[in-house]
C-alpha cells in the first residue's frame, strides 16, 4: 500500500466544459487532478464530489472521535493500481484494542472511501484482520454512506456526529464471531454453505455430473480451506466462517479492487454470503 500519512499530494478541480465551438455545455462539468491535470470525469452539475483535503478532514475527525490511528491513504488510481481508472481514495484507520479470540488477535479498522467520477458514494465500513493466518473481511456500513449531492458534507457531518455508535455495531460483531465458537457444524451444513457460496442451481444440489468443471474446482479449492481452518479452529460456526475469509483472501481471484477487508465485488459478496450463512446457523438471524 503507497501510503501518504499526512494526506494527499493532490486535489481536484471542476471546471466547465465547452462544445467545438467554445460555448459552454449548461449541467455538465469536468473534474480534472490538479497535479497532472488529467481528466477524472464529465459529470452532471449535481454531482458534488469531496475533495481530497476535505476527505483528509473528515479521517482525521473521525480518528480523534473513535480513538484510532490513521495508519495511511491510498490513491487507487496510482502506483500499483495503474491503469485501473477506479478514481477512488481510503483511509485505514485502525482501532487500538484488538479482540482475542481462539487464541489470536483480530485487528479492527475503520476503511472510509470516496469516488470522484460517480462510481463510488462517500462510506465508512468495518474492516478485520484475523492475525493468525491474515484473513481479511468487512462490510459497509449502511448508516455510514452518503451520495455525492450537494447536501453531501452536511451528511458526512451527521455521520461523523453519531461516529461513536460504530462502537455498537463492532461490539455486536466480536459478540456474534464468539458464539459461532459455539456452534458445531455437520458435514451437511458444511456443503449447504459452499453449494450457496459456489451458486450451484438446484439441478446442479441433485446431480453432480451437471457441476461445470470450473465449478468443481472451486469446491475443492473451498474445502481444502474448510479443511486447513476447521482443524485448527474447530467444526464450528466460527472455523467455518475463518474457512470463507481463507479462501476468499488467500485464493479467490477477483477482477475488482483488492480493497481492505475485501469489501467489494466478488470477494465483498462471498464473505457477506458466508457471514449470513453463520448468522443462520447460531440462530442469530
Amino acid at each position: 500500500m503507497e501510503n501518504f500519512k499526512q494526506g494527499f499530494d493532490w486535489d481536484i478541480k471542476q471546471t466547465p466544459i465547452y462544445d467545438a465551438q467554445g460555448n459552454v455545455i449548461n449541467n455538465y462539468k469536468q473534474i480534472t487532478r490538479d497535479d497532472d491535470n488529467s481528466t477524472i470525469a464529465i459529470m452532471k452539475k449535481s454531482y458534488a464530489p469531496m475533495t481530497t483535503a476535505e476527505f483528509v478532514g473528515v479521517a482525521e475527525e473521525v480518528a480523534g472521535i473513535v480513538g484510532c490511528d490513521i495508519v495511511g491513504y491510498e490513491d487507487w488510481n496510482r502506483g500499483k493500481n495503474m491503469g485501473s481508472r477506479k478514481h477512488i481514495v481510503t483511509a485505514q484507520l485502525k482501532l487500538n484494542e484488538p479482540f482475542q479470540i481462539a487464541g489470536s488477535k483480530m485487528e479492527g479498522f475503520l476503511t472510509m472511501g470516496v469516488g470522484f467520477s460517480g462510481e463510488q458514494s462517500f462510506y465508512i465500513a468495518s474492516s478485520q484482520n484475523y492475525l493468525r493466518c491474515t484473513n481479511q473481511f468487512g462490510s459497509i456500513i449502511k448508516d455510514f454512506t452518503s451520495r455525492l449531492t450537494k447536501n453531501n458534507m452536511a451528511r458526512v457531518q451527521e455521520i461523523i456526529n453519531n461516529i461513536e455508535t460504530y462502537r455498537e455495531y463492532e461490539a455486536k460483531l466480536y459478540e456474534n464471531l464468539s458464539k459461532f465458537r459455539e456452534v458445531k457444524i455437520s458435514e451437511t451444513l458444511i456443503k449447504e454453505c459452499v453449494a450457496r457460496l459456489i451458486k450451484l442451481s438446484d439441478e446442479e444440489r441433485l446431480d453432480k455430473n451437471l457441476i461445470s468443471s470450473q465449478k468443481l474446482n472451486k469446491i475443492d479449492d473451498l474445502m481444502a480451506s474448510v479443511r486447513t481452518e476447521c482443524s485448527e479452529l474447530g467444526y464450528n460456526a466460527f472455523g467455518l466462517f475463518n474457512s470463507i475469509t481463507h479462501y476468499s483472501t488467500h485464493v479467490m481471484n477477483s477482477r475488482s479492487e483488492d480493497y481492505f477487508g475485501n469489501l467489494f465485488g466478488a470477494k465483498g459478496e462471498f464473505n457477506k454470503t458466508g457471514y449470513d450463512f453463520c448468522l443462520e446457523v447460531s440462530g442469530l438471524k
